[in-house]
């Protein structure tokens, strides 16, 4: 991500950063009070789209994931690969990026573009406003390592 500003630099943190606290949630090894730091990283007006295009917004989020929490056991595992900034302005952050679930012997991809706002009640400074997440199939348009 070479020529970012620091909204994009934060985004792509707070990407890495609430993926790995889904992993830890899902798998029931985080406190309660986990929770509350990781719904400060969304927007209150946060909407997403998921892979299989069903809307959900804040509320729907929080409902999901007090719902999934210790779901996994062992064996769960996100990688995030491929951020890019799309667009990037003073304030916001537009990004996409991979995420590889494992989980059960079995692997699977979302492409997801997001939106970012700063917002200095987030975690990392920079708060979900948006993201939509699309299955691959596949992993032959992996895009080349930046030079």
């Amino acid at each position: 991500m070479t020529g970012t500003g620091d909204i994009a630099a934060a985004a792509a943190r707070e990407i890495v950063a609430r993926h790995e606290f889904f992993v830890d949630w899902f798998a029931g090894r985080l406190e309660d009070s986990a929770f509350a730091a990781a719904l400060a990283a969304f927007d209150p007006d946060f909407h997403r789209i998921g892979p299989d295009g069903a809307l959900q917004d804040h509320n729907g989020l929080t409902a999901m994931l007090a719902a999934a929490r210790g779901r996994f056991a062992e064996g769960f595992a996100i990688a995030i690969e491929d951020v890019a900034v799309l667009r990037e302005t003073g304030d916001d952050a537009l990004m996409t990026y991979v995420e590889r679930q494992e989980h059960a012997g079995r692997t699977t991809f979302r492409r997801a573009g997001a939106l970012f706002s700063r917002n200095a009640n987030a975690p990392l400074g920079v708060a979900w406003r948006f993201v939509q997440e699309t299955w691959i199939n596949d992993r032959t348009d992996k895009q080349p390592a930046a030079e």
